[in-house]
C-alpha cells in the first residue's frame, strides 16, 4: 500500500477481531521492522516494544481493567469500559509502547529536552506502527491506560512481563481484523492549519 493511502487508510478502529490472516510472525516482524528505523534524536533508540498475543494479552487488558475502574470516573469509565473490555476480549493482539529512561538519559542534553527527545522518539514509533498494521489490513486504536512512570502505576505491567524497572510506559495500541469501519471523521480546514512562506 502506498504511504498516502496508509494515512488515509490508518484509523482509529474500536470494533476488532480474531480475524487475521496474517501470521503472528508476519506482525512482530513488520512492527521490528518500525521500530528499527524509526528515526530517535542522535539516534539514541530508546524506544520498545512488547508485542501480546493470547493470554498475555487477556492478562495485561484484565489488569488494566481492574485498575482503571477504581481510578476513573464514572462518567470516564462508562465511556472507556468498553474499549478495555474490547481489547481485552476481542482483539488479536496489542502493542504496548515504553522508552528507556536507561537508554534516553545517556542523551546528550538537559532533562527537559531529554523528555521532549524520548516523547518524540515514541510518537514516531507508535504512528510507524499504526501505519504499517492498517497497511497490512488490520485496524487498531491507541490507548493511554495505566500511566505515571514516576507514580508506578506501570510497575505492575512490568512485573507482569519481566521488563526492566527502567521501562517507562507510554501508550497502548491493541489491533485486530476490522469488523466495523470507523465513523467519520471531520478534517480542520488546512487553511487554517498549514501556513507557507517563501518563494
Amino acid at each position: 500500500m502506498e504511504l498516502q493511502k496508509a494515512l488515509e487508510t490508518r484509523r482509529s478502529v474500536y470494533a476488532l477481531g480474531k480475524n487475521v490472516d496474517n501470521s503472528k510472525q508476519e506482525i512482530v516482524d513488520a512492527v521490528s521492522h518500525v521500530l528499527k528505523h524509526a528515526p530517535s534524536a542522535f539516534n539514541n533508540q530508546s524506544s520498545r516494544v512488547v508485542i501480546l498475543f493470547g493470554e498475555d494479552k487477556q492478562k495485561f487488558w484484565q489488569h488494566i481493567y481492574d485498575v482503571q475502574k477504581d481510578v476513573l470516573s464514572e462518567e470516564m469509565w462508562q465511556q472507556m469500559e468498553g474499549n478495555i473490555a474490547g481489547a481485552r476480549d476481542n482483539a488479536f493482539g496489542t502493542v504496548l509502547f515504553f522508552e528507556d529512561n536507561a537508554v534516553a538519559d545517556q542523551l546528550p542534553t538537559n532533562p527537559e529536552r531529554t523528555a521532549v527527545y524520548k516523547h518524540t522518539a515514541d510518537a514516531n514509533v507508535q504512528y510507524g506502527t499504526w501505519l504499517t498494521l492498517a497497511s497490512l489490513g488490520l485496524g487498531a486504536n491507541l490507548q493511554h491506560f495505566n500511566l505515571g512512570y514516576e507514580q508506578g502505576f506501570d510497575k505492575a505491567t512490568k512485573e507482569m512481563f519481566n521488563l526492566p524497572e527502567t521501562f517507562e510506559m507510554v501508550a497502548q495500541m491493541p489491533f485486530g481484523s476490522i469488523e466495523a469501519p470507523a465513523g467519520d471523521k471531520d478534517f480542520a480546514p488546512l487553511e487554517d492549519r498549514v501556513f507557507v512562506f517563501g518563494d
